[in-house]
């Protein structure tokens, strides 16, 4: 990760200051920007050394001086032998970071978006900030930084404006309550709570209770914007807000259509209106979007057209569900991550792309499960199943699960084919040679089993 820091925080000893650096004989120095990376360091950057088990950023410090870092940061009992490279040293370098990052966000002024959940965390972050800019300037994090690591580096980026939309991701017990209190949002966006993640936590109670500490670092007018169904988890339904199509959600979404362009619905929060409002993904997966866009750009005073044509902007900035035309097939790129709920609304959405032609997915490994991993992976397997699929390729160390959950839901042995990694060419070949012109066919899995690798090797076949 690298990012480059605002004016302010290049000042001489200014990052130092913040990041509470111990006592040091070297000058005070600035730096202009932050990486975690060696390899992208670029001139007058500190390098941020992490140390770890299997690896020690320190041991990279070299690398990074060679790049043109003015200096390296490392916990204080780090054993470190860089030559030249003046050295700054912490207790704990997560902790400066996040303290850094709490300390510069109070120095900014403007409203503060946390964007948190199971699923989904990327594409809201980038679609509410498009929203957004509708009613004035936005930063937004960059990519996927939204780690105890990430969040306090997409921080301490920001310049100032009217609007800063950001992620908190975690992935363990006590990650959240410290990220929100550093972000102090002014409205924290809840996309829903699933079972990501759930190999760390033990139980999907203890998942829950620590997805609501969304809301422990609210501002003192703060809301948590929450789907329906999470209402009474809160620990003060007093703060939360909530959409949904029931009739006591304080943003009710009506007049729902699904296709194969997408869903269109309509927002309502109290008198007011965003009429007409669409996604171009279909299913419980778009209508989320839909209505977390409609929700937040309302919450913020913008009118129903402001949203509408928003929206419409935010599809090319999302990174799920790319549709790819290869060899008169459509191939939906959804490699990007994967979870069981992620998984079930993919296949949702590719029924109603689909509409009539032949339909297959491709469905890896989705990880950080744990123990659950072996029923949750026959469970999505049973959902396939019940999706209408030609056929259904799988592939991974939990192909065998996967299958057996699609046997059991009814698809039939014929219809299923499984792989190894390793076998990328020929699972790419069986797709083309199985599904027709014409077909759709679904993409997806956990970003460490690089699915991606499979759709090149479809692009080859062409």
């Amino acid at each position: 990760m690298r990012i480059s820091l605002p004016s302010p925080l290049c000042a001489k000893g200014a990052l130092s200051a913040l990041l509470g650096c111990d006592g040091s004989s070297h000058a005070p120095l600035s730096f202009f920007g932050i990486a975690t990376d060696s390899r992208e360091v670029k001139r007058g950057d500190l390098f941020v050394a992490f140390g770890g088990t299997r690896q020690n950023g320190a041991a990279f410090a070299e690398n990074a001086a060679q790049n043109g870092a003015a200096a390296m940061l490392c916990d204080r009992d780090a054993k470190v032998c860089v030559g030249s490279l003046p050295v700054l040293t912490v207790a704990s370098v997560e902790q400066a970071l996040l303290r850094a990052a709490a300390a510069w966000r109070r120095r900014l002024s403007g409203q503060f978006i946390a964007v948190g959940g199971s699923t989904g965390k990327t594409t809201v972050k980038e679609l509410v900030a498009t929203v957004l800019s509708s009613g004035g300037t936005v930063e937004k994090s960059t990519g996927n930084f939204n780690s105890t690591i990430g969040m306090p580096l997409s921080l301490l980026s920001m310049h100032g404006s009217d609007y800063h939309v950001l992620e908190i991701g975690i992935n363990h017990e006590g990650e959240m309550a410290p990220l929100s209190k550093a972000l102090a949002p002014d409205l924290a966006v809840l996309t829903g709570v699933g079972t990501a993640h759930i190999g760390f936590f033990g139980s999907s109670q203890a998942l829950l209770c620590e997805k609501m500490k969304l809301a422990s670092g609210l501002g003192a007018n703060g809301r948590l914007l929450v789907p329906e169904r999470l209402f009474h988890c809160a620990p003060d339904p007093s703060r939360v807000l909530s959409f949904g199509t029931g009739a006591v959600a304080d943003f009710r979404v009506t007049g729902i259509k699904h296709g194969k362009t997408g869903v269109v619905a309509d927002v309502c929060w109290g008198l007011r209106r965003a009429a007409g409002l669409s996604w171009h993904l279909p299913g419980s997966a778009g209508l989320s979007c839909l209505s977390i866009g409609g929700a937040v750009g309302l919450y913020f005073g913008l009118d129903g057209e402001a949203i509408r044509n928003a929206l419409l902007l935010a599809q090319d900035a999302t990174p799920r569900m790319k549709r790819l035309l290869i060899d008169g097939r459509y191939v939906i790129d959804d490699t990007y991550n994967a979870s069981p709920e992620a998984v079930i609304a993919a296949l949702e959405a590719l029924c109603y792309l689909s509409e009539g032609a032949p339909r297959a997915a491709v469905l890896g490994d989705m990880g950080e499960l744990g123990l659950h991993a072996s029923r949750l992976h026959r469970e999505v397997g049973a959902a396939a199943a019940g999706a209408g699929l030609s056929h259904l390729f799988l592939y991974g160390r939990h192909a065998g699960d996967l299958c057996e959950g699609a046997l059991f839901g009814g698809l039939s042995p014929k219809r299923v084919h499984c792989f190894a990694v390793g076998e990328e060419k020929g699972l790419a070949a069986a797709v083309f040679e199985t599904m027709p012109r014409g077909a759709y066919i679904l993409c997806k899995a956990s970003r460490e089993m690089e699915l991606e690798r499979v759709i090149s090797q479809m692009e080859r076949i062409r």
